[in-house]
């Protein structure tokens, strides 16, 4: 079995038995799948989204995400999930699975498309610049005591292992690159960058800020919600601005930051443009392997990274 693969089938009349078992009040509503990411499968039983942990290893971290959740609506409030509804293992499904209901909102990127004559970086995202900004500083503020360590001890990982992983996809990123870009990226690929130091400030962190998991209110541009804090953990608050990228480019990510209101520590452009710059290739080969559809997307995101 893969990493990534699930260990119990699930389909949509399992679910429903499952949805009316555990959840009385809502038997009867229609199921539907909505999708998965790594780590879960996720349906909808009418304005719930029910999420399922795909395999044993991924329990612990849902537990974990049911205590971070509390402590962060608490400061943040309605745009985060709640994990109003637990369901418990039982002989149909042997772990335990969670029900929220559903945030209003598209991903970020898909809510500030490039129109005829205008840029991914225009006047549109000023305003989410703000929001997200606002947010991440209020997220940062939450007490790091109050937040469990993740079950693999992420937190003391060597930013090395970012750069070995590159290096060990960087044959699938070539042959991806237009000649240009490649030659600025190939310091990186071949692993001659080398990491900053970890010496910022270290807060509690979503960790896993990306478009998918920003909510945008396609009316009015501004945030609506913030998902999945699965990878939530206390870290380098420089973490929570990489994925930003997937958005806009470094002048998105430096309208975020002026409105966060929390010292940013030195040599946080350093870090943030190594971090940048070897995520995004990264995840570039990730979908060619996993998501070859996200390609033109990753691309993009690439090109914003080295400024190309």
């Amino acid at each position: 079995m893969g990493e990534h693969d699930c260990d119990v089938l699930l389909d949509v009349s399992v679910v429903s038995e499952l949805v009316a078992a555990q959840f009385p009040d809502l038997a009867g509503c229609a199921i539907g799948r909505l999708g998965a990411g790594w780590d879960h499968e996720l349906f909808t039983a009418g304005e719930w989204i029910v999420r399922f942990p795909k395999r044993a290893a991924r329990v612990p971290w849902l537990l974990r995400e049911i205590q971070i959740t509390t402590v962060v609506a608490e400061t943040v409030g309605t745009r985060v999930p709640r994990f109003e509804r637990v369901g418990s293992p039982s002989s149909r499904y042997p772990y335990p699975f969670v029900a929220y209901r559903r945030l209003e909102g598209v991903a970020a990127d898909q809510a500030f498309r490039p129109r005829p004559g205008a840029t991914t970086d225009g006047g549109d995202l000023a305003e989410l610049a703000e929001d997200i900004g606002r947010v991440l500083g209020q997220l940062h503020r939450i007490d790091p005591g109050r937040i469990p360590p993740t079950p693999a001890r992420w937190e003391a990982e060597s930013w090395g292992r970012m750069r070995a992983d590159l290096v060990s996809v960087a044959a699938i990123v070539r042959p991806l690159l237009p000649p240009g870009l490649l030659g600025v990226a190939e310091p990186y690929l071949a692993g001659r960058v080398t990491e900053p130091a970890r010496d910022g400030p270290h807060r509690f962190i979503h960790n896993d800020i990306c478009p998918d998991h920003l909510l945008v209110d396609e009316r009015t541009g501004r945030l609506a919600g913030l998902i999945d804090f699965t990878d939530a953990m206390v870290g380098e608050v420089v973490l929570d601005f990489v994925g930003l990228i997937g958005i806009g480019g470094y002048p998105f990510i430096e309208d975020a930051a002026a409105r966060y209101g929390l010292p940013l520590g030195s040599g946080f452009t350093a870090k943030l443009v190594w971090l940048c710059r070897t995520l995004a290739l990264t995840w570039l080969a990730d979908a060619a392997i996993d998501n070859p559809a996200g390609l033109g997307k990753h691309l993009a995101w690439v090109a914003r990274a080295f400024d190309c």
